[in-house]
């Protein structure tokens, strides 16, 4: 008896298996889309921009949702980020195999026992003002950009939030310092930086004569030409697009602040990128190069071994040691005595 039931359920199943299966799809005329998605689409503006009416008369009041944001959230996290991030380990790497295989350039004459002077006291102010401004913009601009990378995952959203909005505070506010500081040096940088096609480009076959033959340059070489016109143009750009960017009172519209963005954050990535440069060969790379701008002079060797040119035209302005370092002490005493 129990064979026969079990035989009878085991043909069920099998002729059940064989039935094709129900079909669950309502008829056309039954079926509809979620309610208000045509409504959502609309807003989120994804087949085609929509702009609706708006009583708040000001710059894109009539876009309720702007999907063009999230377009360049994308752009920034998938592209920029990494790519500034690559292009500063690359500049830092260069520096780092360059000084391991030169080591510190060293004065082949040693030093002399005069010098010539090179910057006025003007330029000197007009330089460490955009240096300074330069490296504390630099820096506040690379946590805005680096530092939901890099400093968040290490110090949490707790402490990254006031480093954040102090870093955010002290870059607009500085900013059009850096207009006016950039403007002053540029003026009175630029005599001496006009190209040179023949001994310029002499200059940068040679490899500024760091690895072979020596390179003859004038007041300024090749290097610090290409320099100082990355810095007038890219700073232009950089100057621009941030002061759209800390005043956006003008009528400016999200299209124009985006761009904005985008000009402002590879302009400044392309300066801090050359900065770095600058700042290794301006300080540790070279034998009495960062006293130029300290003091304004320069030993007379190091004037002949890097501006040869420049040195045969004012080599007869060499001032002894001895009288710069007198005229120094005797500012500090007279400084003293109108203290007192």
């Amino acid at each position: 008896m129990r064979i026969q039931k079990l035989l009878l359920l085991l043909c069920v199943l099998i002729f059940s298996s064989q039935l094709p299966a129900a079909d669950t799809t309502p008829p056309a005329d039954l079926q509809f889309a979620p309610p208000g998605s045509e409504f959502w689409n609309d807003v989120r503006q994804r087949d085609a921009p929509v702009v609706g009416i708006s009583q708040v008369k000001s710059t894109d009041a009539n876009v309720l949702i702007n999907v063009a944001g999230e377009s360049w959230r994308q752009y920034r996290v998938n592209q920029l980020i990494p790519i500034a991030t690559g292009a500063l380990v690359i500049v830092l790497a260069l520096i780092t195999t360059f000084r391991v295989i030169r080591g510190k350039i060293k004065l082949p004459n040693g030093r002399s026992s005069t010098k010539i002077r090179r910057f006025s006291d003007l330029q000197r102010l007009a330089h460490w003002s955009t240096a300074i401004l330069f490296v504390i913009l630099g820096l506040t601009g690379l946590v805005l950009l680096l530092g939901r990378t890099v400093i968040l995952p290490m110090l949490g959203s707790s402490a990254f939030a006031p480093i954040a909005a102090i870093c955010k505070n002290i870059h607009d506010y500085l900013g059009p310092l850096f207009i006016l500081a950039l403007g002053a040096l540029f003026i009175l940088f630029v005599k001496g930086n006009w190209p040179s096609y023949k001994l310029d480009m002499q200059w940068l076959k040679r490899g500024g004569g760091l690895f072979g033959k020596h390179a003859h340059a004038d007041r300024y070489n090749a290097g610090e030409k290409l320099w100082f016109w990355v810095a007038a143009a890219f700073g232009l750009a950089a100057v621009i697009s941030g002061t759209v960017l800390d005043f956006p009172i003008f009528g400016q519209t999200r299209a124009t602040m985006e761009l904005s963005l985008f000009v402002h954050s590879i302009s400044a990535m392309v300066m801090i990128v050359f900065a770095i440069g600058h700042i290794y060969m301006g300080t540790a790379a070279m034998e009495g190069t960062f006293e130029v701008m300290q003091t304004g002079y320069c030993d007379s060797n190091w004037a002949m071994e890097h501006h040869d040119n420049w040195y045969d035209k004012v080599k007869n302005e060499a001032i002894p040691n001895d009288h710069i370092n007198a005229g120094a002490a005797d500012e500090v005493q007279v400084g003293e005595e109108k203290a007192t």
